[in-house]
């Protein structure tokens, strides 16, 4: 390795410059620490000297584990690292610091995003595509790439939701089609739920098919105090949230066949089926076909659930159900 190991004073390291950090995650450094207590350390950081300072390309949890080490047992001043050429260039660096992460660990989504976007300053499509291997851990196409910078020119909290998990890869390159203002909408309706990526798209398709029939902007839609009030209910789960935010739109977007569905519920209910009966509409009255299921523990319970069947046979209600 050209990089030189050696000893590094602490303060001489610029803890505020995180021009190579790619990953989002703050983690607790407590067991890391420990275990460089115990064991030693096994990989030192890299830095790279830079203005009478050094700037940390990886290990950014290592040399925070270290300097807890350092202040809490030894008051060591000194922690070893692997020091770069002064003269390495900028992209170098950052190939050191994606591929240092990449081939301890899979990137996740965020994480390929923020390094594409930062490795297309020094390199264009078909090049980052080509070196991916060595760089990724994984073999990228140039159409994937493209994918990736796309939703890298998105704001940047669409990161935080992507690695969070509100905002999924595919929701991300469909929103990042629509205007600054849009994305802003969906951005905060996506902060406020979680939902899964067919639910996201889900409502991402009702909010533009609403907003195209109903002549009005997304951010209007937002506006409403409806949806303002399942969004912003801070005593809410945010997966009940999303479950009301679906009904809702169902509704607002079809609402003739809402209502069709809302009756057949009523209906369903009146006919008193056993708790462990479940019984259910075709969704959205997409189909024909109705669902009925139910569970026993033993055969009372099985022939009750039967005759309950039995007598349901005779209800108006359930004729009207399946004759409508």
């Amino acid at each position: 390795m050209s990089d030189l190991l050696c000893k590094i004073n602490i303060l001489d390291i610029d803890l505020t410059d995180k021009r190579y950090k790619i990953s989002f995650a703050e983690d607790d450094i407590t067991f890391l620490a420990h275990s460089i207590k115990e064991t030693g350390l096994i990989t030192p950081p890299v830095v790279r000297p830079l203005n009478n300072k050094f700037v940390i390309i990886s290990g950014f949890n290592r040399i925070r584990a270290l300097i807890y080490n350092n202040r809490l047992y030894n008051n060591e001043t000194k922690i070893v690292v692997y020091k770069t050429k002064p003269d390495i260039t900028d992209c170098s660096c950052l190939v050191k610091a994606i591929a240092a992460l990449a081939f301890k660990r899979p990137l996740t989504h965020s994480e390929l995003i923020i390094s594409t976007r930062r490795l297309y300053q020094f390199l264009d499509k078909k090049q980052i595509a080509k070196k991916s291997a060595a760089i990724f851990n994984i073999e990228f196409n140039v159409r994937f790439v493209e994918d990736l910078l796309t939703i890298g020119a998105l704001p940047d909290p669409a990161f935080e939701l992507i690695h969070s998990g509100n905002l999924s890869f595919k929701s991300a390159k469909r929103i990042s089609s629509y205007g600054e203002n849009i994305i802003k909408v969906f951005l905060t309706i996506f902060s406020k739920i979680k939902a899964s990526s067919n639910n996201q798209l889900e409502i991402i398709l009702h909010i533009m098919e609403i907003s195209a029939r109903d002549a009005i902007k997304p951010e209007s839609l937002l506006k409403n105090k409806e949806m303002q009030s399942i969004l912003f209910d801070e005593n809410k789960d945010p997966g009940l949230k999303t479950k009301d935010l679906r009904a809702w739109l169902f509704e607002q977007r079809f609402p003739t066949i809402f209502k069709a569905h809302q009756m057949v519920r009523e209906k369903i209910t009146s006919i008193k089926f056993k708790n462990n009966i479940k019984f259910l509409p075709p969704q959205n009255f997409e189909s024909q076909n109705f669902s009925i299921s139910f569970t026993a523990k033993n055969y009372s319970e099985f022939a009750a659930s039967v005759q309950n069947l039995n007598t349901a046979l005779e209800n108006r209600e359930l004729k009207e159900i399946f004759n409508q």
